[in-house]
């Protein structure tokens, strides 16, 4: 007898590893499936027959998954290595959740819901559940030998899509929307530009709104990033490959923690927008006539717009909305939002960093009167960052003020006037909310808000453009090359040839880009001004969302091109071709050197 257990025990080892990948992927695409009907579900009007049915289906997957994390639980038993704790809560919740749904009785109790929420109750733990199973499936299939910037591309293409067709459905809109804008929307939420090609507020039902709320944050956050998120609380782990792919794509810094890293992320962005929110709600709320409802979900979506660089508005308007131009603060609180979502999580993480060592000197002074120094405190991203954004804020404010003080900004009193210069000193650079009609600017000022948009804000943040850093260094190089030094040092630090030449590389494929699209726009849209094609070219692939207000007007090829250069400037022209093109081996050998003449 001890030796047929011992038999069965080796059995079920040699099977345990093929049965767990069959199961998990069963369970991938069952997560699909679930997740597509009750995108249905939610999506359509459906009679009660129906939703009977569904609501059936949605009971099978649940027994599925129950059966599922069982199997794990066990197999788990019979390792070596054991099952972790995560499995066993999982196992739990999806056993509580049966009972519930089939009113099962247990120790003389059970939970008799009514349908109607009893219905919503399944619907949310299967999506629990299948958002689970599909994290833990993406962080797996991130352990095989893939390209970071492939991951990162593809990642952007499935939530375009998988928004596209979400507002394709009847109850994300009032009267139906075609395609290609729906396309055009969900690029311009995900890619957070904020360019619309049809009336925002009267196009989309709240279903529909949400829907783009959700492109916002997802695309803000990066699709890595939230579903790296759920992998981390509720899968069993990460391979050392995977880990590192996941930091190159959301942070660049391998040396950090990943767990630690992703909850940094997620933490400060709920802590800032929620901050945000509340701000924008104490200061608007009176002013706004409409329904508390309204005015708290008007606060929230305009904390998340700002913070993500979205720039999309549920008022008609934007922030041009009469109700809105004389409320000062509202303006100061979604700029600073905009420049701590435009300067990345790094630089802002090196921030908090900082102001900590500051708080614990204080302290420190205080209680035992001894300071103690910390040594390189700023990295040199940080340091580039904080001055070029500094600078170009102030430049363009002081530049506003000069030439639109008795243009655009004339409506304003004084006070008023210096707070719309530094907001709209803010906007051009990534967010494109807009206070005043842009197409009202001076051409002198026009020229100016075409450079900030192409500029655009930091590396690894939700703004587009070249980014400052990359402005910054082409400068200093200009500048270095002028006096005759054959290297470029910013701040007592040598810059390396390769930063430099990915530097030229970016602003050489951005200048193209603009260039072929712009080319093809005049082509495909000649009854339009060829100055404002140019300028909705430069927003969309800047992902700032100013227009001079042709979005509407755009023929659908035109639309198709500035939908491919939002998508291009979210994810990095560079970086979208390199997904694509096989990486080129580094030889051993170098060829003699040579000088070209240039001048």
């Amino acid at each position: 007898m001890r030796y047929l257990f011992y038999k069965i025990g080796e059995l079920l080892k040699k099977i345990r590893a093929p049965l767990l990948a069959t199961a998990s992927w069963g369970a991938f695409f069952v997560s699909i499936a679930s997740i597509i009907f009750v995108v249905y579900n939610i999506g359509f009007e459906q009679e009660d027959v129906i939703k009977s049915r569904l609501y059936d289906l949605y009971k099978l997957a649940l027994i599925f998954f129950f059966f599922l994390n069982l199997l794990r639980v066990a197999a788990g038993l019979i390792s070596e290595y054991g099952y972790s704790k995560k499995g066993w809560f999982t196992l739990f919740f999806l056993a509580v959740s049966i009972f519930i749904v089939f009113d099962i009785t247990i120790f003389g109790q059970s939970v008799n819901l009514p349908f109607f929420y009893n219905y919503r109750f399944v619907i949310a733990v299967l999506l629990y559940v299948s958002i689970m199973e599909i994290s833990g499936t993406l962080v797996k299939i991130l352990s095989k030998s893939v390209h970071p910037n492939l991951i990162f591309v593809v990642s952007f293409v499935s939530i375009i899509t998988i928004g596209t067709a979400l507002l394709l459905f009847p109850n994300s809109t009032y009267n139906g929307i075609s395609f290609i804008d729906a396309l055009f929307t969900a690029t311009s939420a995900t890619c957070v530009t904020g360019l619309v090609s049809v009336p925002f507020s009267e196009t989309f039902t709240l279903s529909g709104q949400l829907i783009v709320l959700f492109l916002i944050q997802t695309g803000g956050l990066g699709v890595i990033t939230i579903t790296t998120f759920f992998a981390v609380f509720f899968t069993q782990g990460f391979t050392v490959n995977s880990e590192y792919i996941i930091k190159d794509i959301i942070s660049g810094n391998r040396s950090s923690k990943l767990i630690s890293l992703v909850t940094r992320i997620i933490t400060v962005t709920i802590i800032m927008e929620l901050a945000g929110a509340a701000l924008i709600y104490i200061y608007t709320a009176p002013h706004l006539e409409m329904e508390e409802w309204n005015k708290i979900y008007f606060s929230v979506f305009h904390s998340i717009s700002a913070f993500c660089n979205a720039g999309f508005s549920t008022m008609p308007q934007n922030l041009a909305e009469p109700a809105l131009v004389n409320i000062g603060p509202l303006y100061l609180i979604i700029s600073v939002l905009i420049i701590f979502g435009g300067i990345g999580f790094p630089i802002f993480s090196n921030i908090l960093k900082i102001t900590a060592h500051r708080i614990r000197q204080v302290y420190m002074y205080i209680r035992y009167r001894k300071f103690t120094r910390f040594v390189r405190e700023w990295d040199m991203n940080s340091i580039i960052v904080i001055r070029t954004t500094a600078i170009l804020i102030v430049a363009g404010m002081t530049y506003l003020l000069l030439f639109e003080w008795n243009g655009i900004l004339s409506q304003f009193s004084n006070e008023d006037k210096i707070i719309q210069a530094f907001f709209n000193s803010v906007t051009p650079r990534t967010a494109g909310f807009n206070s005043i009609d842009t197409s009202a600017l001076k051409a002198v000022t026009l020229y100016m808000v075409l450079i900030f948009m192409w500029i655009g804000g930091a590396p690894q943040s939700t703004a587009g453009g070249i980014k400052v850093t990359t402005f910054a260094l082409m400068i200093r190089n200009a500048v270095q090359l002028v006096r005759g030094s054959d290297r470029v040092e910013f701040y007592g630090r040598e810059i390396s040839a390769l930063s430099v030449t990915r530097a030229f590389a970016t602003v050489v494929f951005s200048l193209l880009t603009i260039l072929a699209a712009q080319i093809i726009l005049v082509k495909t849209n000649p009854d339009i001004e060829p100055l404002k094609l140019f300028f909705e070219a430069v927003s969309a692939i800047g992902t700032v969302g100013l227009s001079m207000g042709v979005t509407e007007e755009l023929l659908p090829a035109g639309k198709i091109v500035i939908t491919v250069l939002m998508f291009a400037g979210r994810v990095g022209v560079v970086t979208l071709l390199s997904a694509f093109i096989r990486s080129h081996t580094q030889n051993r050998y170098r060829y003699p050197g040579a000088d070209i003449l240039i001048n």
